[in-house]
């Protein structure tokens, strides 16, 4: 399979990129800065289209994992870039797939676990959790995080791609699996 992995020269994009190098398959990694690796590394602004998006066409699935490194203080330039860097790089991508000749089957989109409520009495997964922000004690921190991870879900569910599935997660009513045996993507309700 191809995979286009935008932010794929991030720390968690970096660890999908090796897993799927590692398993046989052709990775192409979208980054602002280029770096050594066994796969392909395209450099890519995440927010404008460019030739970069050539590398979309033809892909079986686009892993986006772009947006500013939330390790920081939240301060208000922090806050601002983290939400521009994650909604308009999904944009950006929604774009370069509408455009795309071939487009790939399947766009799966990072997401964040604070998008769920703080909570002691049950895990918050996929299936069972809560989503957060409406607490009456939610400290504004929290509260912008879940901010962020819905203006990014929403900017997903906005991007009009006909012919991809698009997968997100949490939140999402549609789970997702990979088989490394047979090299597929696997989804449902």
């Amino acid at each position: 399979m191809r995979i286009v992995i935008p932010g794929g020269t991030g720390q968690v994009g970096t660890l999908l990129a090796r897993a799927f190098h590692r398993d046989g398959h052709d990775v192409i990694a979208l980054g602002r800065s280029p770096v050594e690796a066994p796969w392909r590394i395209v450099r890519w602004d995440p927010q404008r289209l460019g030739d970069w998006a050539r590398s979309i066409d033809g892909a079986d699935a686009v892993i986006n994992m772009a947006g500013r490194s939330v390790n920081c203080r939240y301060n208000a330039k922090h806050r601002d870039e983290i939400l521009r860097s994650r909604v308009g790089s999904t944009r950006i991508v929604g774009q370069a797939i509408a455009r795309a000749t071939r487009p790939p089957s399947t766009w799966l989109q990072a997401s964040t676990a604070t998008i769920y409520a703080h909570r002691y009495d049950a895990p918050n997964d996929d299936e069972t959790g809560i989503l957060g922000g409406a607490e009456a004690d939610t400290p504004a921190t929290w509260r912008f995080s879940i901010g962020v991870a819905t203006a990014w879900e929403r900017a997903l569910d906005e991007a009009d791609v006909p012919g991809t599935r698009k997968i997100t997660s949490p939140g999402s009513t549609t789970r997702i699996s990979f088989a490394r045996s047979t090299g597929s993507w696997t989804a449902a309700r």
